[in-house]
């Protein structure tokens, strides 16, 4: 099953799916550090990753 993130964080766009849980988290983490300067915590990683259905 795909997982997907969508960054929140103010008007940002980044939107992730990959089947691979691990490809998902390791890009969020570049992107969090890239285009925000930051880190994300673990939880909010979690918070932020949902598991989807493709049609």
């Amino acid at each position: 099953m795909p997982y997907q993130f969508d960054c929140s964080e103010g008007s940002c766009q980044f939107l992730i799916r990959s089947s691979s849980r691990d490809e998902v988290e390791r890009l969020v983490r570049a992107h969090v550090r890239m285009t925000h300067g930051g880190r994300i915590d673990s939880a909010d990683l979690e918070r932020g990753m949902e598991r989807i259905e493709l049609a």
